[in-house]
């Protein structure tokens, strides 16, 4: 595997550590698609008739009725510990494969959220919120869903720069108060180091002017973005990226006062050999419990995990288990309560951006619930009272604006729609699905000219935006084969729905 540049200048001091750095999860977090498993599978996809296939490890494909397709995959997302996601690139977009690899199982089988999918295809834009926690550098252009700039990623895996910050003082002068260690930090900034990518929440609001690229090490990740969770959460559905919430309601880490925290257990340098990672995580455990020995006579097994810690099915998390965190004792359940309508934050942020995250926390949040449309319904309530609130305080900007003009565009209210996108566009002129919103608002109260001009703006920015073909069919009904047409030209393999 080759060194990123921070890795390889990290090297010349730290040489064994980057190594087994380089052997973990997040040294391999992405990298090249390469034919690991050398198998192929062809199955059926339930709701659809649609049927996949796999070709080699690397040609991933799709038949429906007459029509094929076949994609070369370039990146494969995920360290392959639980198993890989894959990613191809038409032109500068990058977009996703309904087809994952899993590794316990050694088989081709759906990426997580394509089981339901009524649809399948390869068109899934990758955003920068979904690289963010696998690529060490993501690069992408601006105001664009998915496109980035050649190479999409500098460095493609995680790098030590992800939890230790910009090295390059450090590298003039080394010495240890100018390069971040996350064990010395404040409990807040320590634990935001790991929370960055360990703790997704129900939703994820960067704050105004800020994306997730933005976070750094030795910040609060307040400072970034807010993520919010249920309002009560020891009892939910498990999720695969909630490991910080699952530790969080420990009795482990709520008695231990804030010492607890990931890399008390975590060596994030280091992946112990599966042979001895039992007896290694029991060490951990003797660590704070030393009478355990003595409660647990009889007891064959040295691995307390197995135990404590199990590994359970996430509903998010496709084929595959993870390690529950919540360190139960054993014989507490892990049965789900009834999903939470409230949210809160995980943290706060600073007070003048509390009703405005909370309220694009809820109005997003609502917008993943398709499948358990009584919470959506009533997350979005919540949403649009807080929303309403921000609107009076008169501190808007782009996101808020691009929110209040689709909540009004869906209740009719087109010239009130059309004032908020037009804010959002002036906000982020080239901001690719502001202009379309914008374009759709102008078409629902009547203005086709200006919603054609929007409309063309947005595939100006941003060529393979599906919808704004779609709405310009829709703008000139005369013309919509040659909008398909046009499409097509971009993406000749796309199978349309």
């Amino acid at each position: 595997m080759s060194l990123a540049y921070a890795d390889a200048r990290c090297a010349n001091c730290h040489a064994e550590i980057v190594a087994s750095y380089l052997q973990t999860g997040m040294g391999r977090s992405l990298g090249p698609a390469v034919d690991e498993a050398q198998t192929s599978r062809q199955w059926r996809h339930p709701l659809s008739g649609r049927e996949l296939f796999v070709e080699g490890g690397l040609r991933h494909g799709i038949r429906f009725r007459h029509l094929r397709a076949s994609y070369r995959m370039e990146f494969a997302i995920g360290s392959g510990n639980q198993g890989k996601s894959y990613a191809w690139r038409q032109g500068d977009a990058l977009f996703q494969s309904p087809i994952a690899w899993y590794t316990e199982r050694r088989q081709w089988d759906f990426s997580p959220g394509y089981q339901e999918d009524p649809a399948p295809d390869f068109y899934r834009p990758i955003t920068t919120e979904c690289l963010f926690c696998h690529a060490g550098a993501v690069r992408p252009i601006d105001g664009t869903q998915n496109r980035y700039q050649d190479p999409p990623f500098l460095p493609a895996a995680i790098s030590c720069d992800r939890c230790h910050g910009d090295g390059s003082d450090h590298i003039r002068r080394p010495l240890a108060g100018n390069i971040v260690n996350p064990s010395r930090l404040p409990a807040i900034e320590r634990d935001s180091v790991c929370e960055a990518c360990h703790l997704s929440g129900e939703a994820r609001i960067p704050n105004p002017g800020k994306d997730f690229l933005d976070f750094r090490p030795g910040r609060k990740l307040e400072d970034v973005f807010t993520v919010y969770v249920p309002a009560h959460t020891p009892q939910r559905d498990f999720k695969v990226v909630s490991h910080s919430e699952q530790l969080a309601a420990s009795r482990c880490a709520q008695h231990s006062k804030g010492r607890l925290w990931c890399v008390s257990c975590h060596d994030p340098h280091r992946r112990p050999a599966v042979e001895t990672r039992a007896v290694y995580y029991r060490a951990k455990c003797l660590a704070c419990h030393p009478n355990t020995e003595t409660r647990h006579q009889g007891v064959s097994s040295d691995d307390c995990t197995g135990c404590h810690m199990p590994r359970r099915r996430a509903y998010d998390g496709g084929h595959t288990a993870f390690t529950d965190h919540q360190i139960r004792r054993r014989g507490e359940s892990s049965q789900a309560e009834a999903p939470e309508v409230r949210l809160r934050a995980w943290r706060e942020p600073a007070s003048p951006l509390r009703t405005r995250n909370l309220a694009l926390a809820y109005i997003a949040s609502s917008e993943k619930l398709r499948a358990q449309p009584d919470l959506a319904l009533a997350r979005l309530q919540q949403g649009v009272l807080l929303l309403n609130q921000v609107l009076a305080s008169g501190a808007v900007d782009g996101a808020v604006a691009q929110a209040a003009g689709l909540l009004f565009l869906k209740q009719g209210k087109n010239a009130e729609a059309v004032r908020w996108f037009r804010f959002a566009v002036q906000q982020q002129p080239t901001h690719s699905l502001r202009r379309l919103n914008l374009a759709a608002a102008l078409l629902a109260r009547g203005d086709r000219s200006a919603a054609r001009a929007e409309a063309v703006e947005a595939i100006r920015l941003e060529p393979l935006l599906e919808g704004a073909y779609a709405l310009l069919a829709e703008i000139e009904p005369a013309r919509a084969s040659y909008w398909k047409a046009e499409y097509l030209k971009r993406l000749p393999q796309r199978i349309l729905p």
